[in-house]
């Protein structure tokens, strides 16, 4: 893919500026995105809300998918990044903000579903707890939380306002990921 070493640029010089914000070693794979873009729900004809696209490995996943690119919503805190994402999907709506700021973002909007890449190992336990409720507010009925982490040992829901569903660990990524899918309780 000719996008494929500008991104790896692009995420290394994220990374090298702020390694917390960006929160991982090495982009994410293909096979990951797949993983996550498996539980994308079907027959919905809301928005589906990406947290921490980074260069948008995930997101092109999600795409090919089916995803409808009108229907994608992501959330960057890097300006740097939703500005290459705004130019790489400019059908999708790319905000520039922070995903602990969903309720001023997203006001009363519901989403079928949030796929994030967010470090939430490098959130404050009242980070987490704050967007967890975040998200739960803005997820449909049934609708899922998809999220990713390299702490792939870890099993228990990133708050007790939500409950497991199912989990896949993507041996193929660098480093090793555990793709965990909750509801709301």
């Amino acid at each position: 893919m000719t996008s494929a070493r500008p991104s790896l640029r692009l995420f290394l010089s994220e990374m090298a500026k702020s390694p917390l914000l960006i929160g991982a070693i090495w982009p994410s794979s293909p096979a990951l995105g797949r993983v996550m873009a498996n539980w994308l729900p079907e027959n919905c004809s809301a928005p589906v809300l990406e947290l921490g696209p980074g260069t948008g490995i995930v997101t092109a996943e999600l795409l090919a998918a089916g995803l409808p690119e009108e229907r994608l919503v992501a959330v960057e805190k890097s300006d740097v990044l939703a500005s290459y994402l705004s130019a790489r999907y400019p059908k999708s709506r790319i905000v520039a903000g922070d995903a602990l700021e969903l309720d001023r973002l997203f006001g009363g909007e519901k989403f079928g579903a949030v796929i994030s890449s967010l470090p939430l190992k490098v959130f404050s336990p009242g980070q987490v707890d704050m967007l967890s409720q975040q998200i739960s507010d803005i997820l449909l009925p049934g609708a899922p939380w998809v999220q990713f982490s390299y702490h792939i040992a870890n099993g228990k829901p990133p708050a007790k306002s939500f409950r497991s569903v199912d989990s896949k660990i993507v041996w193929s990524n660098f480093p090793p990921a555990k793709v965990s899918v909750y509801h709301p309780q």
